[in-house]
């Protein structure tokens, strides 16, 4: 998608109809047609709100991660308080975020980073449904623009810019029972090319 048309700042805003922590409950439970569907509802905001549910993840994990260990510490009865004057706290604290970031980003959870929060399960759930939320917008957006120019133009200005099909139906000079007809059509097509492409499940490993 041309970032030039991506809608920012109240724009998008104001055209949500789901938040960001809804989207990627429902994502992680829904078959691949009702994912389907979640994308096609709301793609004009749709990769905003997987970003903006990713960057929350991470600071929640970070505060999770430095809380419980600030508080084993105490516990510990400042044994390991006294021992931590000896590192490097900027560089721990640079090794942590990059540990996150890979968990978050690439799904690498073999520095057991997560094991320090609150709810080790919940959040590695949460990073393979982003993970899986990224790649198959992905999908759906690339079907999308690979329609011909005439139905690209009709979906994209329904699904991205919001626009009415009764609008649409006055622009091209047609019966809006014929847009109708025309978007169920693409819309059929859309969700045949994509979800053979879906997973069935998270793969949770």
């Amino acid at each position: 998608m041309d970032d030039r048309l991506a809608p920012t700042g109240t724009e998008w805003r104001t055209n949500m109809c789901i938040t960001e922590d809804k989207l990627v409950e429902s994502y992680g439970k829904a078959t691949p047609r009702e994912r389907f569907r979640l994308i096609y509802k709301n793609y004009s905001i749709f990769p905003q709100l997987v970003d903006c549910y990713e960057t929350g993840l991470f600071n929640r994990i970070l505060f999770e991660v430095e809380y419980n260990r600030r508080k084993k510490n105490d516990d510990d009865l400042g044994v390991r308080i006294q021992t931590s004057h000896r590192s490097d706290p900027t560089a721990a604290k640079a090794i942590e975020h990059i540990m996150i970031r890979d968990a978050i980003e690439e799904c690498n959870f073999s520095g057991n980073i997560l094991k320090e929060t609150d709810d080790p399960g919940k959040h590695k759930r949460d990073i393979l449904t982003i993970h899986m939320m990224h790649r198959e917008y992905e999908v759906f957006d690339t079907s999308l623009k690979a329609l011909p120019l005439a139905e690209f133009k009709i979906t994209y200005s329904h699904l991205h810019d919001g626009r009415k099909l009764v609008e649409i139906a006055e622009e091209e000079d047609k019966a809006y029972q014929t847009i109708l007809n025309i978007v169920s059509k693409i819309r059929k097509k859309l969700e045949g090319k994509t979800i053979a492409f879906f997973r069935e499940t998270i793969q949770e490993g």
